[in-house]
């Protein structure tokens, strides 16, 4: 920071401005010193309204780039350079950025610019070292229609906060095809497939990409982590191995290589990555604090977890009590949850039914672990055989990540609607509630193959719950269920009846 800082006497000059200017700057240098960018961001851009001053601009332009706003940061200092070209240290801040976005030639062209017009040495060996990591990253790769590629790429960014990853691959290929050797787009299209459940189609985005740039983070750690989401733990040990004698110059990167030894249960390597970006004033997105504070606990820095995740509270107060150390307590609503456990410990065993495996499934998708995703993806990846099983908990992991469920899924989507009206109703009765989930889901395995809509769930539920009533000798009429249901009697004998139906076709 003290480097950057002294941009404001670059020149040695006195600068008379207006008070409400300095009084702005001022406010947003005291929040900058204290690591409250978002802050410090907005005092400036009111103090550089008052008055464009050529070092206000410039605390601004770096202020903005360590929020990650790279392509804000480079127009503000590309107009200061208009405005006074012997500013010379705006040509390394550009430098920089570009890095950050991944347009490599960009950033060796000012780094460049800046060693060859720079009369002091403030940040020489910074640009050698950006020059070097250069050197490794892209070898060479150029880029024309600059403004066209970072539009494109922030409309890509733009989809996939959005959750609209379809729309987001679509943008990746164009890129990719204008521009074959951007190989962010390749690790961006990577995360999304496999976000969309498509593993393997994502190791081999990150194998392409290898093999054309050699050594590239990004999808290093991509794949450390897809082969950690199927279980191929070897891979995973031996790739770590290489991470282990990585140490990575840019921000982003150090940021990568944290969270990629943390996701992988590695909390010693990414304690050392993450806290270094902390004591450097980094503030980066809720990610960064879960993956911190989580990697602090797990190495015993307790005061620091505890410290760090009163940051995530901050923002968002409702994962208060949510510690991501404490994911793995499942027992806070006692008996019926163990019952759970208990359940998915003996489902997937070779012996159990299609119906108990869905059993289990969406049994898992009710506890509160974040673990639950990583066990999604993993059974949607089993081969064709069990292919009703992988995409039942495709459309869990889909739900689970927040993404949109496709067509294809929404029989899945249907079927799991009225497995939620069902447990809704039944889950004070142990028995009751197992008995009805596994009845419904054996009667989906069979609506399934005939493509029938399950557009009324409440009756399909009323139905369900009336025959393993009588089948259990707890009887209830079909009038006193449909009242539980909001159904009507005449509906709730006209799904019977479809029920009993479903029945007769499967057992002749």
């Amino acid at each position: 920071m003290g480097k950057n800082e002294r941009v404001r006497e670059v020149k040695g000059q006195v600068v008379t401005f207006h008070q409400s200017a300095e009084f702005f700057y001022e406010r947003g240098m005291k929040a900058y010193r204290r690591n409250n960018l978002q802050e410090a961001v907005k005092y400036l851009k009111r103090a550089v309204d008052v008055k464009k001053e050529p070092f206000m601009l410039c605390q601004l332009a770096i202020t903005l780039s360590e929020v990650g706003e790279y392509h804000e940061s480079n127009q503000i200092f590309s107009a200061v350079l208009r405005a006074d070209s012997t500013v010379k240290e705006c040509h390394y801040f550009m430098a920089n950025n570009y890095a950050y976005l991944g347009l490599f030639q960009q950033a060796k062209k000012y780094a460049q610019r800046y060693l060859e017009t720079a009369e002091e040495e403030e940040f020489v060996e910074e640009a050698l070292d950006l020059l070097d990591l250069i050197a490794e990253e892209e070898g060479g790769a150029e880029f024309e229609d600059e403004d066209e590629l970072i539009l494109m790429q922030e409309e890509a960014n733009g989809y996939i906060r959005n959750g609209r990853l379809e729309e987001a691959i679509a943008v990746l290929q164009d890129i990719i095809a204008g521009y074959p050797e951007f190989w962010a787009a390749y690790n961006n299209l990577a995360i999304v497939r496999f976000q969309l459940g498509d593993v393997e189609g994502a190791l081999q985005i990150c194998e392409e990409v290898l093999e054309k740039n050699p050594g590239n983070l990004h999808a290093l750690c991509n794949n450390v982590i897809f082969f950690y989401a199927i279980g191929r733990q070897k891979q995973v040990e031996e790739l770590a191995k290489g991470l282990e004698r990585v140490y990575p110059i840019l921000t982003e990167h150090r940021f990568k290589l944290g969270t990629t030894f943390a996701t992988i249960g590695h909390f010693e390597l990414a304690y050392k990555w993450l806290k270094l970006l902390r004591r450097r004033g980094y503030e980066g997105d809720v990610s960064y604090y879960y993956w911190l504070a989580y990697s602090a606990y797990m190495v015993g820095d307790e005061q620091m977890a505890e410290k760090v995740w009163k940051q995530v509270i901050d923002l968002y107060p409702e994962r208060e009590g949510k510690e991501p150390w404490r994911a793995a307590d499942f027992t806070e609503d006692g008996p019926h949850q163990q019952a759970l456990l208990m359940q998915l410990k003996y489902s997937f065993e070779e012996e159990e039914t299609m119906q108990g495996k869905m059993l289990a499934l969406y049994l898992m998708n009710e506890l509160q672990t974040e673990e639950k995703a990583d066990v999604f993806l993993r059974i949607a990846q089993l081969s064709s055989e069990f292919g009703i099983l992988s995409r039942w908990a495709r459309y869990f992991f889909l739900k689970t990540v927040g993404q949109t469920v496709d067509r294809d899924l929404e029989m899945f989507e249907q079927c799991a609607q009225v497995a939620n009206v069902l447990y809704s109703y039944t889950r004070k009765d142990d028995e009751l509630i197992e008995e009805c989930l596994q009845f419904w889901f054996y009667t989906f395995l069979h609506l399934y193959e005939k493509s029938t809509r399950l557009s009324n769930a409440s009756a399909w539920s009323a139905a369900v719950e009336y025959l393993v009533r009588s089948d259990l000798k707890k009887n209830m009429t079909q009038a006193e269920i449909g009242n539980i249901y909001n159904v009507s009697v005449s509906t709730v004998r006209k799904y019977v009846q479809t029920l009993k139906q479903v029945f007769r076709e499967t057992n002749q």
